[in-house]
């Protein structure tokens, strides 16, 4: 099972334009709407909030089964992945920080994969003493959620072009 950011679709459209690259796209269209792969709610609605730029050509693809709602269990792993950042991480994160991880999907996305036992899809690289911004893989990596990014994700899914 695979929970996919936001910035996953960002990087397909900024590195690998639909234009340059249609014929990866045009694998995408089966590949990444499977019954495997996942968009959180959050992730969903952020993409609606900021207009992604592949918002149609996700929203096209998308089969309602793959948005994820919170449970009960992810409320709890929710509360768990946000007491880390607050009271548990060391070296603590500046209040700025904590407060733009728990105002986007990010929170919600290691919660959910955490509850989930899925693997994240990001962009965003390690940052393990940062302190100015909380970065996926560090709150997954609490949490034992493995991490990968576009190009792991895309041999994982064996698209070839």
């Amino acid at each position: 099972m695979y929970l996919v950011d936001t910035n996953f679709l960002g990087q397909m459209v900024s590195v690998y334009p639909q234009d340059v690259f249609p014929s990866l796209w045009t694998e995408l269209e089966t590949s990444l709407f499977s019954p495997e792969i996942y968009f959180h709610v959050e992730v969903h609605n952020e993409m609606k909030k900021w207009a992604h730029p592949a918002l149609n050509w996700y929203l096209k693809f998308l089969q309602p089964s793959q948005v994820l709602s919170p449970d009960d269990d992810e409320l709890l792993a929710y509360g768990a992945v946000s007491d880390w950042v607050v009271n548990k991480r060391k070296p603590v994160y500046t209040d700025a920080a904590i407060d733009g991880f728990l105002d986007t999907a990010d929170h919600w996305i290691v919660a959910s994969a955490h509850r989930h036992g899925a693997t994240l899809v990001t962009n965003e690289v390690p940052a393990p003493d940062g302190k100015k911004k909380v970065k996926i893989p560090d709150a997954a990596a609490a949490f034992k959620v493995p991490c990968i990014n576009t190009l792991e994700f895309i041999r994982e899914l064996r698209v070839s072009v």
